[in-house]
């Protein structure tokens, strides 16, 4: 099973495209998304708005698919399941780009710069692994020094 979040808010561009790609055959696995405010549902995968279980369903996803988000990356880094994550650039400044440049570099994970990069990423996706002495318990420390580095 795929996980896909956008987190609290919206983020149609990346529901639309995992939608299409699952419509177009490329993603045959089953897909179930939080969707969030969506204006848009997707008509070929499984949704909800909101789901206090995403964790649990998280943990047992072959990939995760998620938005650029502090809090979604935090939990799904400690996770260690295979993972893109995809910055909203709609996002005030575009802070979550800056963001995943940051963070990338401390854990290497995969991450693309728009929802339109998706099917190149697919073969990519993986677990996120520190590159250096880091740990998933220092994530916290990581980040602070990530956004006051920038």
């Amino acid at each position: 099973m795929i996980v896909v979040t956008v987190g609290t808010q919206f983020f149609d561009e990346l529901v639309e495209e995992v939608d299409r790609l699952v419509a177009r055959g490329v993603i045959t696995d089953h897909v179930w998304a939080q969707v969030g405010l969506t204006r848009k549902p997707p008509q070929h995968i499984e949704h909800v708005a909101f789901d206090r279980n995403l964790t649990d369903r998280a943990q047992q996803a072959s990939l995760i698919i998620t938005h650029a988000g502090t809090g979604s990356l935090c939990e799904f880094i400690r996770l260690g399941r295979p993972m893109i994550a995809v910055v909203n650039a709609t996002k005030a400044d575009n802070h979550q780009l800056e963001f995943m440049k940051e963070l990338s570099r401390v854990y290497d994970f995969c991450w693309i710069e728009s929802p339109k990069d998706l099917e190149q990423a697919l073969p990519h996706a993986r677990p996120a692994k520190p590159f250096g002495p880091s740990t998933v318990t220092e994530l916290a420390r990581d980040i602070r020094a990530a956004l006051l580095s920038g």
